[in-house]
């Protein structure tokens, strides 16, 4: 969801007034973003003292207990410090506190808020000076602030920690010691649901000096001092993974994947959006949706006349209109059925639903539904019913129960079935609480849950992320009546962190697939890696792990999000999820981590996986974290998760968001661009998740190279052809060899005009003469099989015709003298 997405383990409990502005605002004026609130208060209420503007009577007796206090608050002591890697660490503190300050304001605010009308706030100049070199011998080293207190109220109260790198051009003033809420903190620690203690942040070392502000906000206070303690931890584990991010040796049946990529300047390029994918097998098409609006994709092999299948697809914009704007976009394709089924509510499958059964030419735009009584995360599953409830058989249904399930922000999360395809609901019923086990009929799963579904048995899963320490979730083997909760052994929830997903084969065998709080050694820096813990569900309904495996070990990710899993044939499934080779709290803003996407395989129930590169030297997210919380965080641009199924060959469809999109930004040299532009990676060759697919594909030897992707230009000079990278069939492309011909079908297919390396990707036709009107091209590669070269397939045919010369203008000197171009680059400009 767009507006909430609030993780907390659901074990600590979260006071009422969470929600609730501070008394003093609730009767301040409204106000616009950056305006100020109409009562002064003083900036550092921690130190000094508050007054406010009398307005009416109430306002003065709510505010004046909380002014008095702050009398009597005192700020950071010491006020400010110097780390270095010999001077172990600092300390600080600072309060009482007891005046609020509940800011940032929720999805609104990108950070904190600290000024003299209402948002009290301490601050700390934190100066980190190590030895020249130091940051870059030290790439995983970072400065840890853990920030304490003890309570001293009836309820627990509530501090949050944020870190500046100063000075930023962004803040007035550029110490950021007085935020408006528009500046997000470099690294944080903060939830907006329930206090943590202790916060802990954390923010990379990446210069040998740098200053930063330290600022604490008093969320919900009452009267406590806080104590700060910063050190640096230099990550000694090592460095960073030789190569990391790039391509990954060609093997056969190891899957390999393309790209589609959204067109430009489409609502499939939204600026934000949390990715959903459905397959039709019957078409054949894709149905993609990340923010609202609802794309379609025919493969170019399925387009009349058909094109190679490395040509881009046809993207077609298929949105339903009621869906197009919401809460909280979720798409799903029951493969057996045909019907793709889309919502952007989070109250129930009604208002902001539809379904279509012609791949989106046309929808039926609403559903008939009671509110589910969730406010978040909604997903919707279909699958077989269960043997125990045979409601199978009705023509109408045509043998799939479909199910909506959503959550009430932090606790209780309830399901509905459909029995008529999604055309209606049932009334909801709960999956799972949040209460805790020790409460009669608690559950310890609470909060968010991941993509519901169901077994070819008819058994519901439902991932979770936070149950009571552990991740798991809950399970129904009676189409939805009553759910039981399970856990993963060992499957330590993060603070934060992805939602889970489940994976399902056809053995009824789950591949839980989550984010692990990784353990890691004593003043390390945290680490969440990649994992799927494989299971079966037992005749007690109890389930046995198999195994759990770090999928993402082989190349060195320290971190991962968005993780969603896919099952096959017996012993199959897919998983895939973006990871960096960065230690360090990736959700900040700072995180200097590189983000690409990854997909792991699996063909024997588990017991060994082979992950691979899908956006090879193309990174996701560049330089920057990974936000998975609620609230207005600039690196929230990929929201909250992506999207796997598979196709009727069994090949994998893994859809994501792309936050990193320009040329200077995948190269390095410039900022995240922080969208999310939709992709879908498609694998085009080696072992697919379906069994029956193994012998139309390479597996333990190569097969030939699939078709170039063929177009070019043409002009008096000759004739520029440029080709996109077929699938190579389990084996590297030797070289490329190009064919012409001056008629349709004409070209000689013996003898090449000529070759390039199987490294290159375009060749110039000098030799074109521009009085003949059409030349014809065909372009195919070479590989070696069993020993010998072996052409593969030919490329599609361009029929290039002369055109005119562009001229680029030329180029001027600062004073307008036309520039002398000189390609030895020798000469100086006049």
């Amino acid at each position: 969801m767009r507006d909430q997405k609030n993780r907390h383990p659901s074990s600590l409990p979260v006071p009422n007034t969470k929600y609730s502005t501070s008394l003093c605002r609730e009767f301040a004026a409204p106000r616009a973003r950056g305006q100020k609130c109409s009562k002064p208060m003083k900036k550092n209420s921690a130190s000094q003292s508050a007054f406010f503007h009398p307005r009416i009577f109430a306002s003065f007796i709510l505010c004046s207990a909380g002014a008095w206090f702050a009398l009597f608050s005192f700020a950071a002591t010491p006020p400010s410090g110097t780390l270095s890697d010999t001077s172990g660490p600092i300390m600080y503190t600072a309060g009482p506190f007891f005046q609020a300050n509940q800011s940032p304001v929720f999805e609104l605010d990108s950070g904190p808020r600290c000024d003299q009308q209402g948002f009290p706030c301490d601050t700390y100049k934190l100066t980190l000076k190590v030895p020249s070199g130091y940051a870059a011998s030290h790439p995983k080293a970072v400065v840890r602030a853990t920030m304490s207190w003890v309570d001293t109220g009836s309820t627990q109260a509530h501090y949050d920690i944020y870190i500046f790198k100063t000075p930023r051009n962004d803040c007035n003033p550029n110490d950021c010691t007085q935020p408006d809420g528009s500046e997000q903190a470099d690294s944080q620690a903060s939830s907006f649901l329930g206090p943590r203690n202790p916060q802990i942040a954390y923010v990379a070392v990446t210069s040998d000096t740098q200053t930063y502000t330290v600022m604490i906000i008093p969320n919900t206070p009452s009267g406590e001092t806080v104590k700060v303690v910063i050190d640096l931890l230099p990550g000694t584990d090592g460095a960073l993974t030789p190569g990391f991010g790039g391509p990954d040796p060609t093997t056969p049946g190891v899957p390999r994947y393309m790209n589609f990529y959204a067109p430009p300047g489409s609502s499939a390029q939204p600026s934000s959006g949390e990715f959903n994918i459905g397959y039709n097998p019957a078409t054949g098409r894709i149905l993609t949706m990340n923010s609202g609006p609802i794309w379609r994709i025919t493969p170019a092999e399925l387009l009349k006349p058909a094109l190679p299948e490395c040509c881009e697809g046809l993207w077609e914009n298929k949105s339903s209109g009621v869906t197009d704007i919401g809460l909280d976009p979720i798409l799903w394709t029951d493969q057996k059925a045909g019907r793709t089924f889309a919502s952007n509510s989070t109250a129930g499958a009604n208002a902001v639903y539809a379904y279509s059964d012609d791949d989106g030419d046309s929808w039926t735009p609403v559903g008939i539904s009671p509110p589910n009584g969730g406010a978040d995360h909604e997903t919707i599953g279909s699958g077989p019913y269960p043997a125990s409830v045979p409601l199978g058989n009705d023509a109408v249904n045509k043998g799939r129960a479909v199910y909506y399930c959503s959550q009430d922000v932090v606790g209780p999360a309830s399901c509905q079935r459909s029995d008529n395809l999604g055309a209606s609901y049932g009334p909801g019923v709960p999956a799972y609480n949040g209460q805790g086990s020790s409460v009669p009929g608690g559950n310890d799963c609470g909060g968010l849950h991941g993509h519901l579904h169901v077994a070819p048995d008819g058994t519901v899963w439902l991932p979770v992320s936070q149950c009571f320490g552990l991740q798991g979730g809950a399970f129904s083997t009676d189409a939805g009546n009553t759910w039981t909760e399970f856990k993963v052994t060992n499957g330590f929830s993060q603070k934060d962190g992805a939602d889970p997903s489940i994976g399902i084969d056809s053995d009824g065998v789950i591949y839980f697939a989550y984010v692990r709080n990784e353990p890691v050694a004593k003043n390390q820096p945290p680490e969440g890696h990649a994992h799927v813990a494989v299971g079966k569900r037992n005749a007690d309904n109890t389930v046995t792990w198999l195994n759990d495996t770090d999928i993402g070990a082989t190349h060195g990710i320290k971190n991962a999000a968005e993780i969603e899993a896919v099952g096959g044939s017996s012993g199959r499934a897919g998983v895939g999820f973006i990871g960096t080779d960065l230690t360090g709290d990736y959700e900040q803003l700072s995180f200097p981590g590189q983000w690409y996407a990854f997909i792991a395989t699996t063909y024997d129930q588990g017991k060994t996986w082979v992950t691979v590169n899908a956006t090879p030297n193309d990174p996701v997210q560049n330089h920057t974290g990974v936000w998975q919380q609620g609230g207005a965080q600039t690196d929230r641009n990929l929201l909250d998760f992506n999207e796997i199924t598979v196709d009727k060959n069994g090949r994998v469809l893994f859809g994501y968001s792309d936050g990193c999109v320009t040329i200077g930004c995948i190269g390095g040299t410039a900022p995240n661009d922080f969208v999310a532009f939709q992709r879908v990676a498609r694998q085009t060759g080696g072992k697919s998740l379906f069994a029956s697919f193994d012998p139309s594909t390479d597996t333990t030897a190569p097969i030939l190279a699939k078709a170039p992707c063929l177009s070019g230009v043409r002009d008096v000079t000759g004739s520029q052809l440029t080709w996109k990278v077929p699938d190579n069939g389990g084996s590297g492309i030797v070289k490329y060899f190009i064919y012409r011909g001056t008629t349709a079908g004409g070209e000689d297919l013996i003898t090449p005009i000529g070759q390039v390396a199987g490294d290159k990707t375009t060749y110039t036709d000098g030799t074109a003469d521009p009085t003949v009107k059409d030349y014809f091209y065909r372009v195919r590669a070479l590989t070696t099989i069993s020993g010998g070269l072996a052409l593969g397939a030919i490329s599609n045919e361009v029929d290039l015709k002369v055109t005119a010369i562009t001229v680029p203008p030329v180029a001027l000197s600062c004073s307008g003298i036309n520039v002398v171009l000189d390609a030895a680059g020798d000469a100086h400009d006049p």
